[in-house]
Protein backbone atom coordinates (compact mmCIF):
# COMPACT_ATOMS: atom_id res chain seq x y z
CA UNK A 1 0.00 0.00 0.00
CA UNK A 2 1.12 3.55 -0.60
CA UNK A 3 1.62 4.41 3.06
CA UNK A 4 4.72 4.17 5.29
CA UNK A 5 5.05 1.42 7.87
CA UNK A 6 4.40 3.83 10.73
CA UNK A 7 0.88 4.44 9.38
CA UNK A 8 0.14 1.00 7.96
CA UNK A 9 1.38 -1.39 10.64
CA UNK A 10 -0.88 -0.41 13.57
CA UNK A 11 -4.01 -1.39 11.64
CA UNK A 12 -3.35 -5.10 10.99
CA UNK A 13 -1.63 -5.39 14.35
CA UNK A 14 -4.70 -3.92 16.04
CA UNK A 15 -6.95 -6.36 14.20
CA UNK A 16 -4.99 -9.33 15.47
CA UNK A 17 -3.37 -10.13 12.11
CA UNK A 18 -0.34 -12.39 12.40
CA UNK A 19 2.44 -11.92 9.87
CA UNK A 20 5.10 -9.44 8.83
CA UNK A 21 5.42 -5.95 7.38
CA UNK A 22 8.27 -4.37 5.44
CA UNK A 23 8.97 -1.02 3.82
CA UNK A 24 9.14 -1.42 0.04
CA UNK A 25 9.44 2.19 -1.05
CA UNK A 26 9.85 5.72 0.33
CA UNK A 27 6.26 5.70 1.55
CA UNK A 28 5.17 2.15 0.78
CA UNK A 29 4.55 -0.93 2.92
CA UNK A 30 3.91 -4.58 2.20
CA UNK A 31 2.10 -6.82 4.68
CA UNK A 32 2.61 -10.58 4.44
CA UNK A 33 -0.22 -12.09 6.49
CA UNK A 34 -0.26 -15.64 7.80
CA UNK A 35 -1.61 -18.23 5.32
CA UNK A 36 -5.05 -18.22 6.99
CA UNK A 37 -5.55 -14.55 6.04
CA UNK A 38 -6.29 -13.58 2.45
CA UNK A 39 -3.80 -10.99 1.19
CA UNK A 40 -6.33 -10.01 -1.47
CA UNK A 41 -8.98 -9.20 1.15
CA UNK A 42 -6.49 -7.57 3.52
CA UNK A 43 -5.35 -5.10 0.86
CA UNK A 44 -8.90 -3.88 0.33
CA UNK A 45 -9.49 -3.42 4.05
CA UNK A 46 -6.24 -1.60 4.72
CA UNK A 47 -6.69 0.60 1.67
CA UNK A 48 -10.14 1.62 2.90
CA UNK A 49 -8.98 2.35 6.46
CA UNK A 50 -5.94 4.31 5.30
CA UNK A 51 -7.71 5.98 2.35
CA UNK A 52 -4.73 4.82 0.31
CA UNK A 53 -3.99 2.98 -2.93
CA UNK A 54 -3.33 -0.71 -2.27
CA UNK A 55 -2.83 -3.88 -4.26
CA UNK A 56 -3.44 -7.44 -3.12
CA UNK A 57 -1.34 -10.02 -4.93
CA UNK A 58 -1.61 -13.78 -5.32
CA UNK A 59 0.79 -16.01 -7.26
CA UNK A 60 -0.36 -19.60 -7.81
CA UNK A 61 2.29 -22.26 -8.50
CA UNK A 62 4.39 -19.75 -10.48
CA UNK A 63 1.71 -20.09 -13.19
CA UNK A 64 -0.83 -17.37 -12.49
CA UNK A 65 -0.53 -13.80 -11.19
CA UNK A 66 -3.62 -12.12 -9.73
CA UNK A 67 -3.49 -8.48 -8.65
CA UNK A 68 -6.46 -6.58 -7.23
CA UNK A 69 -5.84 -2.83 -7.26
CA UNK A 70 -7.89 -0.72 -4.82
CA UNK A 71 -8.34 2.99 -4.27
CA UNK A 72 -9.65 3.85 -0.81
CA UNK A 73 -10.83 0.25 -0.49
CA UNK A 74 -12.78 0.32 -3.77
CA UNK A 75 -11.72 -2.20 -6.40
CA UNK A 76 -10.38 -0.38 -9.44
CA UNK A 77 -8.75 -3.21 -11.37
CA UNK A 78 -8.73 -7.00 -11.36
CA UNK A 79 -5.65 -8.22 -13.22
CA UNK A 80 -5.29 -11.88 -14.11
CA UNK A 81 -2.34 -13.16 -16.12
CA UNK A 82 -4.23 -16.28 -17.24
CA UNK A 83 -7.94 -15.72 -16.65
CA UNK A 84 -9.11 -19.20 -17.66
CA UNK A 85 -6.48 -21.07 -15.64
CA UNK A 86 -8.91 -22.23 -12.96
CA UNK A 87 -11.76 -22.97 -15.36
CA UNK A 88 -12.80 -26.56 -15.89
CA UNK A 89 -11.87 -27.64 -19.43
CA UNK A 90 -14.67 -28.32 -21.88
CA UNK A 91 -15.47 -32.03 -22.19
CA UNK A 92 -17.61 -34.25 -24.40
CA UNK A 93 -20.37 -36.60 -23.22
CA UNK A 94 -17.73 -39.12 -22.12
CA UNK A 95 -15.87 -36.61 -19.98
CA UNK A 96 -12.97 -36.32 -22.42
CA UNK A 97 -11.64 -33.01 -23.74
CA UNK A 98 -12.64 -32.48 -27.38
CA UNK A 99 -9.00 -31.71 -28.13
CA UNK A 100 -5.86 -32.65 -26.18
CA UNK A 101 -5.40 -30.48 -23.10
CA UNK A 102 -1.97 -29.38 -24.30
CA UNK A 103 -3.60 -27.87 -27.36
CA UNK A 104 -5.60 -25.33 -25.34
CA UNK A 105 -4.23 -21.85 -25.93
CA UNK A 106 -3.61 -19.39 -23.12
CA UNK A 107 -6.03 -16.43 -23.19
CA UNK A 108 -4.80 -12.86 -23.12
CA UNK A 109 -4.36 -11.33 -19.65
CA UNK A 110 -7.26 -9.30 -18.27
CA UNK A 111 -7.02 -6.05 -16.34
CA UNK A 112 -4.25 -4.58 -18.49
CA UNK A 113 -4.49 -0.95 -17.38
CA UNK A 114 -1.19 0.61 -16.32
CA UNK A 115 -2.93 3.80 -15.17
CA UNK A 116 -4.61 1.89 -12.34
CA UNK A 117 -1.18 1.08 -10.89
CA UNK A 118 0.27 4.60 -11.09
CA UNK A 119 -0.98 5.75 -7.65
CA UNK A 120 1.09 2.90 -6.17
CA UNK A 121 4.33 4.00 -7.84
CA UNK A 122 7.34 5.26 -5.90
CA UNK A 123 8.42 7.55 -8.73
CA UNK A 124 8.11 8.16 -12.46
CA UNK A 125 6.83 5.15 -14.41
CA UNK A 126 7.55 4.04 -17.95
CA UNK A 127 3.89 3.49 -18.79
CA UNK A 128 4.59 1.61 -22.02
CA UNK A 129 6.94 -0.79 -20.24
CA UNK A 130 4.40 -1.41 -17.48
CA UNK A 131 1.63 -2.09 -19.98
CA UNK A 132 3.90 -4.51 -21.83
CA UNK A 133 4.65 -6.40 -18.61
CA UNK A 134 0.95 -6.56 -17.75
CA UNK A 135 0.42 -8.17 -21.15
CA UNK A 136 2.93 -10.86 -20.19
CA UNK A 137 6.00 -9.57 -22.01
CA UNK A 138 9.12 -9.67 -19.79
CA UNK A 139 11.39 -6.67 -19.30
CA UNK A 140 14.35 -8.94 -20.00
CA UNK A 141 13.79 -11.23 -23.02
CA UNK A 142 15.99 -13.80 -21.28
CA UNK A 143 13.25 -14.18 -18.64
CA UNK A 144 10.71 -15.34 -21.19
CA UNK A 145 9.99 -17.88 -23.87
CA UNK A 146 8.57 -16.94 -27.27
CA UNK A 147 8.34 -13.38 -25.98
CA UNK A 148 6.14 -14.25 -22.99
CA UNK A 149 6.69 -14.64 -19.26
CA UNK A 150 7.22 -18.27 -18.30
CA UNK A 151 6.82 -17.77 -14.56
CA UNK A 152 4.24 -15.58 -12.84
CA UNK A 153 6.82 -14.75 -10.15
CA UNK A 154 8.95 -13.01 -12.77
CA UNK A 155 5.98 -11.08 -14.09
CA UNK A 156 5.21 -9.97 -10.52
CA UNK A 157 8.83 -8.86 -10.12
CA UNK A 158 8.69 -6.89 -13.38
CA UNK A 159 5.47 -5.09 -12.38
CA UNK A 160 6.92 -4.05 -9.02
CA UNK A 161 10.19 -2.97 -10.67
CA UNK A 162 8.25 -0.81 -13.14
CA UNK A 163 6.58 0.90 -10.17
CA UNK A 164 9.96 1.66 -8.59
CA UNK A 165 9.25 -0.54 -5.57
CA UNK A 166 11.52 -3.03 -3.80
CA UNK A 167 10.81 -5.95 -6.14
CA UNK A 168 13.01 -8.56 -4.36
CA UNK A 169 11.19 -8.05 -1.06
CA UNK A 170 7.78 -8.00 -2.68
CA UNK A 171 8.30 -11.13 -4.74
CA UNK A 172 10.32 -13.34 -2.38
CA UNK A 173 8.99 -12.14 0.96
CA UNK A 174 6.12 -14.53 1.52
CA UNK A 175 8.07 -17.65 0.53
CA UNK A 176 11.17 -16.68 2.51
CA UNK A 177 9.29 -15.71 5.66
CA UNK A 178 7.20 -18.88 5.55
CA UNK A 179 10.45 -20.84 5.61
CA UNK A 180 11.91 -18.84 8.49
CA UNK A 181 14.22 -16.71 6.33
CA UNK A 182 14.52 -12.98 5.80
CA UNK A 183 13.52 -11.91 2.29
CA UNK A 184 16.30 -11.05 -0.16
CA UNK A 185 17.77 -7.61 0.44
CA UNK A 186 16.28 -7.36 3.94
CA UNK A 187 18.04 -6.63 7.21
CA UNK A 188 16.55 -7.94 10.44
CA UNK A 189 15.85 -4.43 11.71
CA UNK A 190 13.72 -3.66 8.63
CA UNK A 191 11.17 -6.34 9.48
CA UNK A 192 8.10 -5.58 11.59
CA UNK A 193 6.58 -8.65 13.27
CA UNK A 194 2.79 -8.70 13.65
CA UNK A 195 0.94 -10.70 16.28
CA UNK A 196 2.61 -13.92 17.38
CA UNK A 197 4.69 -14.47 14.24
CA UNK A 198 8.18 -15.83 14.82
CA UNK A 199 11.00 -13.43 13.91
CA UNK A 200 13.25 -15.05 11.28
CA UNK A 201 17.00 -14.70 11.57
CA UNK A 202 18.37 -16.48 8.50
CA UNK A 203 18.99 -14.64 5.27
CA UNK A 204 17.04 -16.13 2.35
Amino acid sequence: MARPCAEAVPLPAGDGITGYALPVGPGHTVVFPDPDTSALDLAAGLGRLLAAPAVGTYVFDSDVLVMLVHEDGVLRLDHGSCPAYFDKPETDENGNPPVPVDDFGFPAPVGVDPDAFLPLAAGPVDRAALESVLRGIPLDPEDGEDGRHVFADVQHYDVMACLGLHAPRLTTGFHCLAGGDLPYGTAAEDLVVLGGAVRPTRVG
